[in-house]
């Protein structure tokens, strides 16, 4: 049957996950329709809990749906496993008092969840795996990642009760589970309870058609149509003048803004046709005076996820070994470890490591920019220059630039974005 439908998508590349989704839709409000809601209208507390549980089924089961049908069946099946072990886990946090044995337990489920996806993320190591599990890991990436904040954050005592509906509705909801964005457990439990109250509003219809549109416009015309002008501008970049590169490189970092913030607004709008409100995860980044804030408004769930989880516990344990007169030492440490994290994230290869770890260097020495600034300059310069729009508009460009010179390092070999990167700085521009 799944093989059949994976067939015909073929046929049907967009217009199939159209109709996914207006069925999904159908049987989602179909089930609050059967519990005596009016559209558009808010339940009852007491008929809200009972559609809750039927709203997280139908979310549950598209969402197994979706990951067998666009992915592998074989995936959606070791995906639904490892839901269960880790809800397992996150479960017996909540009842044990034990300290030891409770961070025994994360261990055991951080080890899982990061196991997993190494197997199926690097090839390396998935070749390795017998060959009927050698399938493509839709979204491994992503419900890895809130795998991971439900252990940490049930561990630290912040998650104090575990639905197994809502979990497993967390982890499968289809709209964000092949490329995020990013959501939290807390949050997404909130907004299910609060959805499942009332029937499609209009506007909801609205927004999500509109964000869907303007996603989809990103993606297809802007993204798409930028990457084939960059083959038709260097089909061999090597041999490309020094302009040439300079332009492509440009390009590129309009390419992947739009190619994944496209991907982010239909993921945002098709929550918004259930009834969710998916976190937002761009911020005109290339709008922003310096690389802190860059990063801070460039795929904020993953960033802000990074921070809290591993950049701040990092932190945290380097200021008890060396003590709190090194500031510029801790920075520079959890800045490489979280930026070469990013950087692994994205693939195995040492282009993108060296990407993230050239991401670090740059966030590191800002920090020492900043704050030597701060140190030396003088309240009259400190002024002039958070007021000045020309300071703010030379800040966006260099930034941009720096950005942009690492993108070489996301799209090539490392060697050839090292022969990239020294021909664009032997001369300057």
């Amino acid at each position: 049957m799944i093989e059949s439908i994976k067939l015909l998508i073929r046929f049907l590349p967009i217009h199939s996950i159209v109709l996914f989704t207006a069925a999904g839709l159908l049987l989602y409000y179909g089930c609050k329709r059967g519990k005596g809601n009016k559209s558009g209208s808010s339940s009852s507390p007491g008929e809200a809990k009972r559609t809750v549980p039927a709203a997280s089924a139908v979310l549950v089961l598209w969402g197994f749906i979706f990951a067998a049908v666009y992915g592998h069946p074989v995936f959606a099946l070791l995906t639904l496993a490892l839901t269960i072990a880790i809800y397992a886990i996150a479960r017996m946090l909540l009842k044990i008092k034990d300290k030891k044995l409770k961070k025994l337990l994360l261990y055991l489920g951080i080890l899982v969840s990061l196991g997993t996806l190494a197997l199926f993320k690097y090839p390396v190591l998935k070749n390795e795996l017998p060959t009927f599990i050698q399938v493509k890991a839709l979204g491994i990436s992503y419900f890895t990642f809130k795998f991971l904040h439900v252990l940490i954050d049930t561990h630290r005592g912040r998650i104090k009760e575990l639905d197994p509906l809502s979990f497993f509705a967390f982890i499968f909801f289809f709209p964000t589970f092949s490329a995020g964005p990013i959501d939290r457990y807390g949050r997404f439990k909130k907004n299910l309870s609060e959805a499942s109250g009332t029937l499609l509003a209009k506007e909801d219809v609205d927004a999500g058609i509109t964000r869907i549109i303007t996603g989809l416009f990103k993606k297809f015309i802007i993204a798409d149509k930028t990457g084939s002008l960059i083959g038709a501008l260097a089909p061999d970049i090597l041999k490309a003048s020094r302009p040439i590169l300079w332009l492509v490189l440009f390009l590129y970092s309009i390419r992947v803004y739009y190619d994944f913030s496209g991907y982010s607004d239909i993921a945002i709008g098709l929550g918004r046709l259930f009834g969710f409100k998916v976190p937002e995860n761009f911020n005109k980044p290339y709008l922003k005076p310096n690389l802190v804030l860059f990063w801070q408004n460039w795929h904020m769930t993953l960033t802000s996820w990074l921070r809290e989880y591993l950049f701040m516990p990092l932190g945290k344990l380097m200021m008890g070994k060396v003590g709190p007169g090194h500031p510029w030492l801790i920075n520079t440490v959890c800045q490489l470890v979280t930026m070469a994290a990013v950087g692994i994230w994205h693939g195995s290869t040492m282009s993108f490591l060296i990407w993230g770890l050239y991401q670090g260097a740059g966030l590191s020495l800002y920090r020492i920019y900043s704050d030597m600034l701060k140190k030396y300059g003088s309240d009259r310069l400190l002024g002039w220059m958070s007021e000045s729009k020309a300071v703010y508009w030379a800040g966006v460009a260099l930034t941009f630039l720096f950005i942009s010179i690492g993108w070489a390092f996301f799209i090539y070999r490392w060697d050839t974005a090292v022969k990239i990167v020294i021909k664009l700085l032997a001369a300057g521009f």
